[in-house]
């Protein structure tokens, strides 16, 4: 259970760097509506990833399956609102 937990941790983190590294790579700037959205879009399809994923998997026992997905899904918009939370709130600044 731990190591699924982890995993999808990391795949939150992995996702919201991955994104931002890509639209530098690409010289892509978005404005400050679509730079506050994107970690919430990315949110909802994480959410849809876990729930689709986690229930399916035959890593964890049949009755911790559900509830480990609910918990990343719960964790993906908790750290994906504060990373939107965050550019609001101090201001988004060009890295």
């Amino acid at each position: 259970m731990a190591a699924v937990l982890a995993g999808g941790l990391i795949m939150i983190w992995l996702a919201l760097s991955g994104a931002r590294a890509l639209l530098a790579a690409l010289s892509v700037t978005l404005h400050r509506p679509a730079r506050l959205a994107a970690p919430l879009l990315l949110a909802a399809l994480e959410t849809l990833l876990f729930l689709l994923a986690v229930p399916a998997g035959t890593l964890l026992p049949e009755p911790q399956r559900w509830p480990l997905a609910w918990t990343l899904v719960a964790l993906a918009w908790l750290i994906n609102g504060a990373v939107s939370l965050r550019l609001w709130r101090v201001g988004i600044t060009a890295r």
